[in-house]
């Protein structure tokens, strides 16, 4: 997963020591799975380590958003992070959902 220099500006300014963003999915949304960004305590390094303060929550989310993108938007009011999953994971029309490919 590729981290914009925005998206990590972004989070050094909102993660103390010890803190990571956790990048997961969880059932939901109208393409079945929904993208989920966590602040969590987590100092410790495995395999599911994207960079130093950035992982993946379990190894499905590893499966399907590896390849992706992590950005920071901030437009007006809306200022988010927003991942774009890999190759062959599609987003929904709203881009809150994603559709994994077909085994």
């Amino acid at each position: 997963m590729t981290i914009t220099e925005k998206a990590r500006k972004q989070l050094s300014q909102l993660l103390n020591i010890g803190e990571s963003l956790e990048i997961g999915l969880r059932a939901g949304g109208c393409n079945g799975l929904m993208i989920t960004l966590e602040k969590v305590n987590s100092s410790s390094t495995s395999e599911l380590n994207i960079e130093k303060n950035i992982k993946y929550a379990d190894q499905t989310s590893l499966k399907y958003l590896k390849g992706g993108i992590v950005d920071y938007e901030d437009e007006g009011f809306s200022k988010r992070f927003v991942v774009n999953p890999g190759k062959g994971t599609r987003k929904c029309g709203c881009g809150d959902s994603i559709t994994v490919p077909q085994m």
